[in-house]
């Protein structure tokens, strides 16, 4: 388009929302708490998370916040983030085992939460592990322990770090 002078102004870009970010402002209990990039996860957590191309980065949701008014006395779950088009939930919380039951009832609420509430961001597609026990500080949980057969079966793996590529 010219200008008074003749010359041309350069267009603006449009910025193109993901599709994570559409369905996080869609869903009215978490509509204003997406964040590019890792903004929505607190500054003493975004250590535990390492992306290898940043361009894949898509952005961050901390459920949590979001929520607690709405859910105080309720186990909710901490964060959601899109990478390469593959959500990811998330908690850091300690990894013992005498926490197992509070992590899967955590995922348990997270689950209701995404059927009932949260509908367009939980149907976007999820990482092939999308439930994630990221430990804030030891690992104290038996491998073979019957413990450890409770998150499997609630489809939470464990890490001491979440690292996509």
């Amino acid at each position: 388009m010219a200008n008074k002078k003749g010359t041309s102004k350069p267009a603006k870009a449009k910025i193109v929302k993901c599709a994570f970010q559409v369905a996080v402002e869609n869903t009215e209990e978490v509509k204003n708490g997406f964040r590019v990039g890792k903004q929505a996860i607190k500054n003493a957590d975004r250590n535990k998370v390492d992306v290898a191309e940043s361009k894949k980065f898509q952005g961050s949701l901390d459920i949590d916040r979001q929520v607690k008014t709405l859910y105080p006395m309720d186990p909710r779950w901490d964060y959601a983030l899109s990478y390469a088009d593959k959500i990811y939930y998330f908690e850091i919380h300690p990894a013992e085992t005498s926490e197992i039951d509070k992590v899967v009832s955590k995922v348990k609420w997270l689950k209701n939460w995404l059927k009932t509430k949260a509908d367009e961001i939980n149907k976007l597609p999820k990482a092939e592990h999308p439930y994630i026990w990221i430990q804030s500080g030891r690992y104290a949980i038996l491998p073979t322990s019957k413990d450890k057969m409770k998150l499997s079966v609630s489809g939470i793996v464990t890490t001491n770090k979440l690292s996509l590529k």
